[in-house]
């Protein structure tokens, strides 16, 4: 794609999101979007034992496909462990938090640090079990609880993400960049988010990272769908896909 002279200085940093077997089928799709769009750098966000009932480990033909696009140079990252909220309960101001950002969807929002910390060790010991090494750890729905930018530190996992920046967790350095995405729940909602990822596609034209989460669902909906294309094919008309490595400067 034709791009401008000072495309080097204006990244756009594309992950996908909810990587399990669950969402194989989908996710295929995804990958093919990309390859047309000869997007060779983005992020995989993967839930090693999605809602229960999906362990990586069980599904051999998946995990050789993460491993091949891993050395192909996409990033991995931890994104949970279950990804979902069953059997936990939130605080009002939980709930405050997370109104509007998920349906039961955010694991790491109510989790006590023990429990926070015990569910990404065994989500980083399936991942590596799996020949997957991960750079870093997103919480689901992008919420967190209380201490896991320290824990994520301390398991030496340079890099994690709110839905407003990217974080450093090691020096805690915090690169503002706030995620576009869909939202595939309600049709008015897809629509509206659609309308809105045109908006900005156009007024953020002078950030220089800009950061586009994909999440399977959006690539069959009628409304995000299309967008997700077209965001794609405007931000990569001026700017070249990178890593979060490289967003950071590392």
């Amino acid at each position: 794609m034709r791009r401008t002279e000072s495309s080097a200085e204006r990244l756009v940093v594309v992950s996908i999101h909810d990587v399990t077997p669950a969402h194989e089928g989908r996710i295929g799709r995804i990958y093919d979007l990309f390859s047309e769009l000869r997007i060779e750098r983005y992020a995989l966000l993967v839930v090693p034992d999605y809602h229960g009932a999906w362990r990586l480990d069980k599904h051999p033909r998946f995990t050789e496909e993460l491993r091949r696009r891993q050395d192909a140079g996409a990033e991995i990252f931890l994104h949970g462990l279950r990804h979902d909220e069953v059997g936990l309960r939130r605080s009002l101001g939980q709930e405050l938090i997370a109104a509007g950002r998920t349906g039961r969807e955010g694991e790491f929002l109510s989790l006590l640090p023990t429990e926070a910390a015990r569910r990404i060790d065994a989500g980083l010991e399936m991942l590596r079990a799996c020949g997957l090494h991960p750079v870093g750890f997103i919480p689901p729905a992008w919420l967190f609880g209380r201490d896991l930018v320290q824990i994520i530190g301390q398991r030496k996992l340079p890099i994690t993400e709110g839905i407003i920046a990217i974080t450093d967790s090691d020096s805690g350095r915090r690169l503002i960049a706030p995620a576009l995405a869909w939202d595939t729940r309600a049709r008015w909602l897809s629509a509206a988010l659609a309308v809105l990822a045109a908006f900005r596609c156009r007024v953020e034209i002078r950030r220089r990272i800009v950061r586009v989460a994909v999440h399977p669902p959006d690539i069959d909906d009628a409304n995000a769908g299309p967008s997700l294309r077209a965001t794609l094919r405007t931000l990569l008309e001026t700017r070249e896909a990178a890593s979060y490595r490289t967003a950071l400067g590392g």
